[in-house]
């Protein structure tokens, strides 16, 4: 598993048919897909995205960032949409995103990562332990995790 810069061909396909987990966490975080797509394409414009791959070159997901400030510090904003195959259980997902986190922690000026998360599933908590990020807050169903920057 490996990430590249995303083209306007890796949006097309992720978007074509992106996994229902990921619809449903947009809907409970009050969004919407058309929103999200529009976000995404804003950012791979400034060259802010990467595509997730696990063979062949071909996407199965796509991180994007957005620097912001928050509660006067200045973070890191993380996002994320994959299709289904991204989270079969034979794929190394956790594995590369405690790796890669942490590299583009490091290339964005190793500040603070910040995640939320409208996921429901039960694992998700321990897939955002496991790849190094603690759970900050709650707010409802919205969980905040933070991956703190390495000293």
């Amino acid at each position: 598993m490996y990430a590249r810069v995303a083209s306007l061909p890796d949006l097309d396909k992720i978007f074509a048919a992106p996994a229902q987990r990921c619809i449903e966490e947009l809907e409970s975080a009050g969004s919407s897909l058309g929103e999200a797509e529009r976000n995404f394409r804003t950012r791979q414009r400034v060259g802010d995205i990467r595509a997730l791959i696990i063979k062949d070159d071909d996407a199965t997901g796509l991180i994007s960032w957005q620097k912001r400030e928050v509660l006067g510090s200045l973070r890191i904003r993380v996002y994320f949409i994959g299709v289904e195959e991204f989270f079969a259980p034979q794929v190394p997902s956790t594995r590369f995103g405690r790796k890669y986190m942490r590299t583009l922690q490091s290339e964005l000026g190793n500040l603070p990562m910040l995640s939320m998360c409208w996921g429901t599933h039960p694992e998700v908590d321990r897939w955002y332990r496991l790849m190094g990020y603690r759970l900050a807050e709650t707010y409802g169903q919205q969980r905040n995790f933070v991956l703190e920057p390495r000293q």
